[in-house]
């Protein structure tokens, strides 16, 4: 079963404001519930979907029934057991390791989740 995971961020995600990048590089760029501006950085991004509240309403419910002990309220998490990743290494076919992909999802608190598979740890960045 897929299992949130505190990330080494650890931010309040009000708006998401803009999703920019391509060709493994994309940057989040956001307002935190203190109307602070930062962007948050991912590299080597082998895959990356959008989607908007209602297309995670079920998927969330499932997470809250295991949430682990000492689980930090966060906008950014890892998630352990992805069923994206276990997705993704079948449509990959082979061709690339999936070793090290971590499987990050950030959202807002209107309506926008973004999950990302990476192999590089995301960074933080004050705009």
């Amino acid at each position: 079963m897929e299992r949130l995971t505190n990330c080494d961020i650890i931010i309040d995600i009000d708006l998401i404001e803009f999703i920019s990048g391509g060709n493994e590089f994309f940057e989040v760029t956001f307002l935190t519930k203190e109307k602070e501006k930062h962007k948050i950085v991912f590299d080597s991004v082998w895959d990356m979907r959008y989607s908007i509240e209602n297309a995670s309403i079920d998927r969330f419910s499932e997470f809250r029934k295991c949430l682990p002990e000492g689980l930090v309220d966060n906008s950014i998490y890892t998630v352990e057991n992805s069923k994206y990743i276990a997705y993704f290494e079948h449509q990959v076919s082979g061709t690339r390791s999936i070793d090290n992909l971590k499987h990050y999802i950030l959202y807002d608190t209107v309506d926008t989740t973004l999950d990302v598979l990476t192999v590089e740890k995301p960074t933080l960045v004050k705009s």
